[in-house]
């Protein structure tokens, strides 16, 4: 367990625990350390995030994906892991069964719980693949960024945190689309939301800066400004 947003104000602090899988302790069958071909999740660019904040100028929203990893099971390609439970997820059954604390039963691990080497891989393909199906393509050299062409929305993601940002019209029917493959908290209006680690709030701003962020988002969308501000 640990507090979230602990960085910030108490107002903001929130208790979050998690089940994890060890992953300071694998072991092969002749109690070696086993070593993975470990592939975490894509980092989140700075950047990106800073320009769905400035196409958020339009409107945006951000939500979190519920468990995350634990949305999805292990690959097939993942090799076969045997887990020792904590006594306290235990079935009622195995107590008159395994009585010798030296010898605790294993059971092989299907879900994909954080702390496994390839935990994070899996996520991000599962992720990737959900993202696809609601008309989403990826932003080259951006691998956290997506864009839904068609709809006018930039889509940043870190992990279990999403951001959404564009035409104010398409928001709700993305967010709708988007929960048919991925559990996903009520998205919240980036004012006074937390990305990243950081609290968003809002400031008054030059014309001329606003201006330029309209031409960004025109550029990168291909689309003729109008004249909404």
């Amino acid at each position: 367990c640990h507090i979230k947003n602990h960085q910030l104000g108490e107002y903001f602090w929130g208790w979050k625990g998690r089940i994890v899988f060890r992953g300071d302790n694998v072991r092969d069958e002749y109690g070696h350390f086993a070593v993975f071909g470990e592939q975490g999740t894509s980092s989140s660019h700075l950047m990106a995030t800073r320009f769905v904040d400035a196409i958020a100028r339009c409107d945006g929203e951000g939500a979190d994906a519920t468990g995350a990893y634990t949305q999805c099971d292990l690959g097939d390609d993942c090799p076969t892991t045997w887990i020792t439970l904590p006594k306290n997820r235990w079935p009622k059954e195995w107590f008159d069964i395994y009585t010798d604390e030296k010898d605790p039963p294993v059971v092989i691990l299907k879900r994909n719980l954080y702390g496994h080497p390839r935990a994070g891989y899996y996520w991000e393909k599962h992720c990737a693949a959900a993202v696809k199906k609601c008309g989403f393509e990826k932003v080259i050299g951006w691998e956290c960024l997506w864009q839904h062409k068609k709809n006018k929305l930039f889509l940043s993601i870190y992990v279990d945190d999403f951001k959404l940002a564009g035409k104010r019209e398409h928001l709700a029917k993305t967010w709708e689309a988007l929960g048919k493959y991925l559990d996903l908290d009520p998205p919240k209006k980036l004012e006074n939301n937390i990305y990243l680690g950081v609290k968003q709030v809002k400031c008054q701003v030059q014309e001329q800066m606003i201006e330029r962020k309209r031409a960004l988002f025109h550029t990168v969308t291909q689309t003729k400004p109008d004249n909404r501000t």
